[in-house]
């Protein structure tokens, strides 16, 4: 009996254990090929190891064909393309559309995503929506982009609503809204008056318009809350605050809540709807931005060194220097929270730059100075602001452009050929990763990056182009046959609309 041989035993617990010893090197091994393939690691044709990098790549419209170097890559997308390092050129393709191309760089080891690509139509079919006997001087539309507002006749306080949900029934759900004498002053007989966009309420309702008119041969103005919902209850606000202030921000977006900014006096004040008379908040204030309910960002020559300013936060009673600049100058500033992490912007325009800090009151806490995590260098940079995402900050003045991508922590400097059409004032954000300006009497949309400008459309420079919620459309003011026109294009072909 083999079990009771000492001998047999002992090879038989050799054996077990040099087996155990080998599922363990197996085990071992395969652990460490996973784990270096994770990282990207792998073999070429020749034997050498290398190390590959993800791309993800994916398109709107969906799917499209997918082109590496020139070569049709397997999949359209969505796809994940596995890379080895080095540079390549990606293009996507899909019928009826023009093509998306950029140069893309891939590291071992790195996972990129260019979930953004949007193909534009080869042709673009635009139709008229409505004619204007004279331009209107107001057409906006709600943060959701569902609601579409434009001025009806240049002398009424009429309005009309378009619900862009219902594209094409656009005219059979066109709804005209006046506001009530009491909610504004009108102006003297056979002068001018305007509207002006100052900022839309989070709920897609309520819409705050400055109001321009004539009164005694002078031009004033005021502020006016619109209910587009119930315009029985739109409200002169002016009147209600008792004073005029030079700016107005919705505080935390609410319709009923206000920061107040005299730019003579150097004060913000706040009000609201229960309680319209303004009370103290900031005092030598030469540059403004809120953010929810208790942060402010603002520039302020109250405490800072002579011929400074100070670039100061104040979130709730608490507010930290983050950074002095030279007085006497026009400031920029804006603030935002990207993936949990606050993004700060600030700039003298006599200085050129553009300095963006993340999370800088924790960096003040932890080193007692904040250092930016980029410098946009733009001289004399006059707008400043994030994309609809957040992930981008883009500087510019004119057709010079500076972005910062929050994201990779990467910047992008520029200047486009295409001049900015008077009276435009600066460019805007398309979206989360595009900017739009009107260039030589055409709507221009590009990349982030600068890269794949398109023309799109006629377009009046005085007026943003809007798009609605899913951007199958795009909407402007032009002109066709001698008339001025609120005008409809398609950004899908038939077929996918």
């Amino acid at each position: 009996m083999d079990f009771l041989d000492p001998k047999k035993q002992r090879a038989h617990a050799i054996r077990i254990m040099v087996g155990y010893v080998l599922i363990g090197i197996a085990l071992i091994l395969t652990t460490i090929i996973l784990l270096y393939q994770a990282y990207g690691f792998g073999v070429d044709r020749s034997g050498k190891v290398i190390q590959n990098g993800l791309v993800f790549v994916s398109s709107t419209p969906n799917p499209a064909k997918i082109f590496v170097n020139g070569q049709r890559y397997k999949d359209d997308t969505n796809a994940r393309l596995l890379l080895s390092s080095g540079q390549y050129t990606i293009e996507l393709q899909r019928e009826g559309y023009r093509n998306w191309k950029r140069a893309v760089t891939v590291e071992g080891g790195s996972v990129e995503r260019f979930d953004y690509p949007f193909l534009f139509p080869t042709k673009l079919q635009t139709s008229s929506v409505k004619g204007y006997a004279k331009l209107p001087s107001l057409v906006t539309e709600s943060p959701d982009r569902h609601w579409l507002l434009s001025q009806s006749t240049v002398d009424s306080g009429e309005f009309d609503l378009y619900d862009l949900s219902k594209p094409k029934d656009l005219n059979k759900n066109l709804k005209t809204i006046t506001l009530p004498d009491s909610a504004f002053t009108k102006t003297q007989s056979g002068a001018v008056q305007s509207w002006d966009l100052v900022q839309w309420a989070n709920d897609n309702r309520h819409v705050v318009l400055k109001h321009t008119f004539q009164k005694n041969n002078q031009s004033t103005y005021e502020y006016v809350l619109l209910d587009t919902d119930d315009t029985a209850k739109s409200v002169n606000l002016t009147s209600a605050w008792g004073t005029n202030p030079t700016t107005v921000e919705l505080r935390d977006r609410a319709f009923d809540q206000y920061y107040l900014y005299d730019e003579a006096a150097h004060t913000v004040t706040t009000a609201t709807a229960k309680e319209p008379t303004p009370k103290a908040y900031l005092s030598h204030v030469l540059a403004f931005k809120s953010y929810g309910d208790d942060v402010m960002l603002y520039v302020s020559d109250e405490t800072a060194p002579e011929g400074k300013a100070n670039v100061q936060l104040r979130e709730g009673d608490k507010t930290n220097t983050i950074r002095t600049l030279p007085a006497g100058s026009t400031y920029l500033v804006n603030l935002t929270k990207y993936s949990g992490d606050w993004y700060v912007a600030a700039s003298a325009a006599s200085e050129g730059k553009v300095y963006v800090y993340q999370n800088p009151v924790e960096m003040l806490n932890e080193q007692k100075v904040s250092v930016p995590v980029r410098v946009l260098k733009v001289p004399n940079a006059n707008y400043v602001a994030f994309s609809n995402n957040a992930r981008f900050i883009m500087a510019e003045n004119g057709n010079s452009f500076a972005v910062y991508d929050a994201e990779n922590n990467k910047g992008y400097a520029y200047t486009l050929k295409t001049p900015l059409d008077s009276p435009q004032v600066h460019a805007t954000w398309m979206d989360g990763h595009r900017i739009l300006l009107t260039s030589n009497g055409k709507t221009t949309v590009f990349d982030f990056d600068g890269a794949n400008l398109q023309t799109l459309v006629d377009a009046n420079s005085a007026y943003v182009p809007l798009f609605d919620r899913d951007y199958e459309y795009v909407y402007s003011i032009g002109t066709a046959n001698g008339e001025t026109q609120l005008q409809k294009t398609p950004l899908r072909t038939a077929n996918d609309l």
